[in-house]
């Protein structure tokens, strides 16, 4: 039998300005833990773009990218990270 755990502590969030980031107060014990790095966000998005065009739910590039606002050219380059992402764990 497997028991959850359960911990609960206050966060206190602090603004920067308008606009600015929300800050941990320096009391608290939590991490802020930032943003995902860009490489990776395009990395997940070149993944599911994949399995969309696997299972049929985009016919190729141009479709994608009419449905991104975004150039076919940009679809081929973040498609091209799988590729650079296959060949290095090939070696």
């Amino acid at each position: 039998m497997t028991q959850s755990l359960t911990r609960e502590c206050a966060v206190y969030f602090q603004c920067q300005g308008r606009g600015g980031r929300k800050l941990l107060q320096p009391g608290s014990r939590q991490r802020s833990t930032g943003r995902v790095p860009r490489l990776a966000r395009l990395m997940a998005l070149a993944l599911r773009f994949e399995q969309l065009l696997r299972s049929g739910a985009v016919a190729g590039y141009r479709q994608l990218a009419r449905l991104g606002h975004v150039s076919p050219a940009r679809i081929s380059q973040i498609m091209n990270l799988l590729l650079c992402c296959a060949q290095h764990n090939k070696s």
